[in-house]
């Protein structure tokens, strides 16, 4: 080690007599050497070295001041790896000298540039914990050294008289005037050090800075760093200083004295103070807001009209203090929401008169713009006429007609649109019609009358977002209204339905383990009312509006219109019906490669290319496909054939990829279910969709991914034309052949696969499918079954699936060819993975019949009986007994049942149970076993697990048979007193499975012996749950025991133990008959006993998977107020039940809990709270902890939280900024809900992007609280797993939000130091934590 040293001592020395060579190139060589020493762990022995480190430092002070820029440069560098080397001791002398440097002749920027790289290489502070020794130093370095430097005096009072500065670097300097880069120094040791900053300190630098945001003297730039300086100052402020801070504010606004520039410039700190830290800022509002709106009143508008036209300086005055002050207004209303709230209607006012002034125009009104108003029109909206062509005045609306050189005013009109759009984005549903009433009558206005290219583009923004804010939230209301006419009815969603699927209704054994891939017509909206109907009104409006700017749009104006256009689509179904012709033309200029030409620039940041232009419109193209009827469709849809197959011949493979898209929009608009009579004009235009899809598909040449989408266009295409006459056979046939060309290709296997599985599933006996492809293509997907690719694996099993269920298909297996299928999927029936042994099953319950004595061989029979000594359940299991029941009903039972009794008490007791009852039912007198073997076996055996077989078996039985069933319920019943726990349990779920075929022979017997033992009622409830988990199969049977079951549930269930099988049963009992039975569980949340409402509570939970049309409309009027009613519980446990409850009626009934779920939300986000009345500590012997009682309730608040933001319909319900807050809260508690909140940030800031933007700073505090969590030095490994589990989550988090919002952490405003330090300390001290996590990401 010491000989280590000394060579790098000595390397250093050589360096320092070489920096002063005369050669600049020796002289930057030695500096990047230097640098390259600085940061090797070789030069740690620096720190105890300070002889040498005054060396160094001495010699990079002579090259801060070379006359070679690449030198100085250099030595820059060499300043942050020197800060880590440097002895706390001499780090004042350090930033003295390099302070001295402002006052030689060198450019300012240099020496200003070196302390901030010095003040960032510091040891900083942590949020947890007392700062350490070194970050103790290097802060007395700066208190005592820089900040009097900076401010011209020393601060902090000192015995010792206080020594004469020099002019403070934040001063007017002489003949230099104020500097930025000292600003920046400043935000710099704010970012770094502001938690250790003291009072005076703070108000020093405060009141410094804002003398140059006051002065006049001080140039618009260093201003602007100026405001960024006290946005950073004001994050550490306390509450007095805020007071006094807000009070100077306000002392300077009342200056007589005050210039329209010094009043600007107070305007934007006002601003500032909002963006920077809301909750400090917050409750001063009211004191200041009165400034800013007093600058956009009707008054100040009216007295600055009257300035002279000749003083043009005065007037860009006035403007730039207009857009300040609406930019300030924005802040409040997007940072301060709930403290703005009583001043949303003067802010509307001042944004709406702004959004309307133009003093271009000759004839300007308080109220009115250029035009002509509708004689018909109530709303106010002014229009221009609908064809201006033939105006012989129409050349004096061309942009140039005006000189904008000189005009400002296109810049307040812009604020004054984002103002809107921040107040439409942050509406509640009690400010809907103040939206419809008062904003949006102007923005239609602008629309028509605006000329600037950029405020049409935010007044097009501000649209967009009322569009999306009252649009979405009306379809589920409409949602909801429709579903009270026919509840059951599956909503228009891509998801697939398993119990939807046509298969299930023509064979009832395949119910719920089929999936369906339905396009049902499309639903015409019900007429529209309230809001919904102000909506639909604007639409003409909006359309002509749209038309008329289209002519001379810029690209991303264009581009703009068509997200307005596809959000408005997306808003109601049918809504754009009556309008399609008119937008035919704009829409088919977008398709246009040459869209762009003579439209200028694009007049904004908004970036726009001829290609996500395209893009963007056929998007609204499918949109509008999707969303509107037949009728008014087809004409719309054969217009726009031509451009759209043109463009996905393109080369550009995103463009051509989205061009497919909506070719398949197209033809399911051109074919049954959706069109009801297809023409030879449709086959016309079927037949040269066609011919584009397969060019695509057999182009090699084609990208990939443009292939891809092709095929399972062209599978879409052969499937919903099956059994019609729209594609002519010899189409058909080349089409076949291709896919199966394109299934051999291992490139475009998987995409095939899928097509041949829509094909399969729709094929009919006109469509001539041959025998031969059919084979070939089964036999080549079988043998993908093999496969590492388990997407591949799923998709070739479906398509077999489909093509085994359809009886076209499957009767042209033959005997060969199933063989061979069926040697390809028996390593699938294993329970290696359940979500492959489900298909393989129900393919294999499909071909047995076809020749069950060659298929029923030793291999099928040892992977069926292989499958018993696992658990199943669900549709696993469900096509698992199908099987076997297939097999029992073909005859060739036997084999299997020697196999499954050769298991034995081996298998898993239910499984091997069910499969042996399965088959003594339906397999004949030749299986070698009877049922009476079984019931013998239940009075000689002793052994336990062959009992609980045998019991199993024998329920099955009585399952299976019903009322002919040879075995008594007194069987079962007389097991129930066993000794063995597991007989008492196997004996109550075979008597509910017995019993749930034969209702009315059983059911009395079960009743009657309920509440006479209560060691047995337990048991007798798991019975019962069998009964009522199986009463879809007779319902009727049921009815007359249902009052006495009812009372009877509720009286056994007080138990805790029978509680949770008891609320199971009372659930599944209310949804027989919900007219009586769900009245009666509202009544009983109002018991006086806690378990009674919990029973109660977790009972409805259980009747939310109910569909029927009945219970349904029952619920859409009790669904709201029972939640309330169980939220609002006395008890904390109920209410955590209440809120598990309303998680799972958000998945399960949306359309019935949504539209009133700012009744429900309030509760909730009050349940996500910390209680301290609810956190006790608990003393343990000699240790103590806290036990929080409210944990799990807050756990189940944040998961249906997370629950509505994964819900879109619930979206425009929620208040965006409370649920932000409870996730600040929720970062720095329990793992669980710190987990919940990452994924809600998640999704949040896709959703809400503007507030996530905002919030990045108060998440960077709650962030660095987690990461700042110390480990033990007694910590068990799992805690320090624990830990740094968390650290990656949130540190994941950030690098998302960071790829999310790049500029956050390079923005130079004070609202984002915060968020830019904090990026910057996570990449510096979690280096490899991030390298992984972006790794993971790429």
């Amino acid at each position: 080690m010491a000989v280590n040293r000394g060579s790098v001592h000595a390397s250093i020395t050589a360096m320092l007599n070489k920096i002063a060579d005369p050669d600049p190139d020796i002289r930057f060589m030695q500096l990047s050497d230097l640098a390259s020493v600085l940061s090797s762990p070789s030069s740690e022995y620096m720190r105890n070295e300070s002889h040498t480190a005054a060396r160094i430092i001495d010699a990079l002070l002579k090259t801060l001041t070379d006359q070679n820029g690449e030198v100085q440069n250099q030595a820059l560098k060499c300043i942050g790896p020197l800060a880590a080397r440097t002895p706390g001791e001499i780090i004042a002398p350090l930033i003295d000298k390099l302070t001295n440097l402002t006052d030689s002749d060198i450019d300012v920027s240099i020496p200003n540039t070196a302390l901030r790289t010095l003040i960032a290489a510091l040891p900083h502070p942590q949020s947890n914990g007392p700062p350490a020794q070194e970050v103790k130093d290097s802060y007395a370095a700066i208190s005592k050294v820089l900040i009097p430097r900076l401010v011209g005096h020393v601060v902090l009072p000192s015995s010792k008289s206080p020594p004469q500065l020099p002019t403070g670097l934040l001063e007017k300097q002489k003949d230099k005037g104020y500097s930025a880069e000292a600003v920046d120094v400043m935000i710099e040791i704010v970012k770094c050090y502001g938690s250790m900053l003291q009072e005076l300190e703070l108000v020093e630098l405060a009141k410094t800075v804002m003398h140059i945001i006051e002065s006049p003297q001080a140039g618009g730039v260093v201003k602007k760093r100026a405001l960024a300086g006290v946005g950073a100052l004001l994050v550490h402020f306390n509450d007095v200083q805020v007071n006094s801070f807000v009070t100077a504010l306000k002392d300077s606004f009342d200056n007589q004295q005050l210039t329209t520039e010094h009043r600007r410039f107070l305007i934007a700190t006002i601003g500032t103070l909002a963006r920077s830290s809301p909750s400090r800022f917050g409750p001063y509002l009211n004191d200041v807001v009165a400034y800013v709106l007093q600058v956009l009143s009707r008054q100040e508008m009216s007295s600055s009209s009257s300035v002279d036209d000749e003083d043009m300086d005065a007037d860009t005055e006035t403007e730039e203090l207009r857009e300040t002050a609406l930019i300030s207004l924005e802040s409040l209303l997007g940072f301060c929401p709930t403290e703005m709230h009583s001043y949303l209607s003067d802010a509307i006012d001042a944004a709406l008169r702004y959004l309307k002034y133009d003093p271009n125009l000759a004839a300007i009104e308080d109220d009115e713009m250029a035009g002509t108003q509708d004689d018909n029109s109530d709303d106010g909206i002014t229009e221009e006429p609908v064809d201006d062509d033939d105006d012989e005045y129409a050349e004096l609306d061309d942009d140039d007609a005006f000189s904008d050189v000189d005009d400002m005013s296109w810049k307040v009109r812009r604020c004054a649109a984002k103002v809107l759009y921040t107040i439409i984005s942050g509406a509640s549903a009690a400010d809907r019609d103040l939206l419809f009433e008062t904003i949006a009558p102007v923005l239609i206005s602008c629309l028509f009358n605006e000329r600037e290219d950029s405020v049409r583009l935010e007044v097009i923004a501000a649209t967009t977002a009322l569009i999306r804010k009252t649009g979405s939230s009306l379809t589920h209301e409409l949602t909801r209204v429709d579903s009270s006419e026919n509840p059951a009815a599956p909503t228009n969603t891509r998801k697939r339905r398993r119990q939807d699927s046509e298969a299930d209704r023509k064979d009832p054994d395949l119910k719920g383990l089929v999936a369906t891939r339905s396009s049902p017509p499309i639903m015409p909206a019900s007429p529209p009312t309230g809001s919904q109907a102000e909506l639909v009104a604007l639409v003409p409006k909006i359309v002509r509006a749209l038309c008329k700017l289209w002519k001379k749009a810029s690209m991303s104006l264009k581009q703009a219109s068509i997200t307005m256009l596809k959000t408005l689509t997306s808003s109601r179904n049918g809504i754009l019906s009556d309008h399609l012709q008119q937008l035919e033309d704009p829409i088919a200029d977008a398709l246009k490669p040459s869209s762009a030409a003579g439209s200028g620039g694009t007049g904004s940041g908004t970036s726009a290319t001829v290609s996500s232009l395209q893009i963007e419109t056929l998007t609204l193209i499918s949109t509008i496909v999707e969303t509107n009827g037949t009728t008014a469709l087809i004409p719309f849809v054969i217009a726009l054939i031509p451009p759209v197959t043109t463009i996905a011949r393109e080369r550009n493979y995103k463009v051509s990829s989205e061009a497919l898209s909506t070719i398949e929009q197209f033809i399911k608009a051109l074919t049954p279910p959706r069109l009801a009579t297809a023409s030879q004009d449709h086959a016309m235009h079927i037949q040269k969709l066609w011919e584009v899809v397969e060019n695509r598909v057999a182009d090699n040449n084609t990208d990939l991914e443009v292939r891809h989408r092709a095929i399972q266009v062209f599978g879409v295409l052969i499937a919903r034309t099956s059994s019609t006459h729209l594609l002519s056979g010899d189409a058909r046939v080349k089409s076949l052949g291709i896919l199966d060309d394109r299934l051999r290709n291992e490139t475009t296997r998987l995409a095939s696969a899928r097509a041949i599985g829509l094909i399969g599933e729709a094929a009919g006996v006109q469509d001539n499918i041959g025998t031969a492809w059919l084979q070939e293509v089964s036999l080549e997907m079988a043998n993908q079954l093999r496969k590492a690719d388990r997407a591949l694996r799923v998709s070739c099993l479906e398509s077999l699936q489909y093509l085994a269920l359809n009886p076209v298909t499957s009767s042209q297996y033959d005997t060969k060819t199933i063989l061979q299928l069926q040697s390809l999927l028996m390593p699938l029936v294993s329970t290696s993975d359940l979500h492959l042994l489900t298909p393989a099953l129900v393919i294999l319950s499909k071909v047995i019949p076809t020749n069950a004595r060659a298929l029923v061989n030793e291999e099928a029979v040892h992977g069926l009986c292989a499958i018993t000594q696992a658990r199943l359940e669900g549709p696993p299991l469900r096509a698992y007994l199908l099987v076997v029941k297939v097999i029992g009903e073909h005859g060739v039972g036997a084999p299997l049942m020697k196999g499954l009794l050769a298991i034995g008490t081996a298998g898993e007791t239910m499984v091997l149970g069910r499969a042996i009852g399965t088959l003594l039912v339906y397999g004949g007198d030749n299986l070698g076993v009877t049922i009476s073997d079984f019931l013998k076996e239940l009075e000689i055996s002793e052994d336990i697990r062959a009992i609980c077989l045998a019991l199993t078996v024998l329920g099955e039985v009585g399952f299976r048979m019903g009322p002919q069933s040879p075995v008594d319920v007194q069987t079962f019943i007389r097991c129930l007193s066993a000794e063995a726990e597991k007989v008492r349990l196997a004996a109550a779920v075979a008597l509910g499975s017995a019993s749930s075929n034969n209702v009315s022979q059983s059911l009395p017997i079960i009743l009657q012996s309920l509440k006479q033992d209560a060691g047995q009622d337990y048991l007798y409830l798991h019975s019962l749950k069998e009964i009522l988990e199986h009463s879809e199969n007779s319902p009727g049977e049921l009815a007359p025991f249902a009052s006495e079951l009812w009372q009877k549930l509720f009286a056994v269930s007080q138990s805790e133990d029978n509680s949770a099988v008891g609320a199971e049963c009372i659930g599944r009992l209310a949804t027989i008959d919900p007219g009586i039975f769900v009245p009666e569980l509202a009544k009983s949340l109002e018991d006086a006993n806690p378990a009674v409402r919990g029973t109660v509570i977790s009972a409805f939970r259980f009747t939310l998977g109910e569909t029927s049309n009945s219970y349904n409309n029952l619920l859409v009027k009790m669904m709201t107020p029972m939640l309330q009613t169980m939220l609002n519980d006395s008890d904390i446990a109920n209410r955590r039940l209440a809120v598990t409850t309303l998680n799972a009626a958000i998945h399960n009934k949306p359309e019935l809990v949504i539209p009133d779920i700012g009744q429900l939300l309030p509760t909730i986000l009050d349940a996500s709270c910390i209680k301290k009345e609810l956190v006790k500590t608990v003393k343990i012997g000699p240790f103590t902890h806290q036990e929080d009682g409210g944990l799990d309730l807050r756990k189940s608040a944040y998961a249906t939280l997370y629950a509505l933001l994964d819900s879109p319909g619930a979206i425009p319900h929620l208040p965006i900024a409370k649920i932000f807050d409870r996730i600040l809260d929720g970062i720095p508690d329990d793992t669980d809900i710190r987990t919940l909140c990452n994924l809600m940030l998640s999704r949040l800031s896709v959703i809400d992007p503007d507030e996530a933007r905002r919030r990045l700073s108060a998440l960077a505090e709650k962030f660095r609280v987690v990461l700042s969590a110390k480990i033990k030095e007694n910590a068990v490994k799992q805690e320090i797993e624990k830990v740094n589990e968390a650290n990656a989550a949130v540190i994941r988090t950030t690098m998302e939000l960071d790829r999310k919002f790049p500029s956050a952490s390079t923005d130079a405003s004070g609202d984002s130091v915060a968020w830019k330090g904090y990026v910057e300390y996570v990449k510096k001290e979690f280096a490899q934590v991030v390298r992984n996590v972006l790794a993971e990401a790429a």
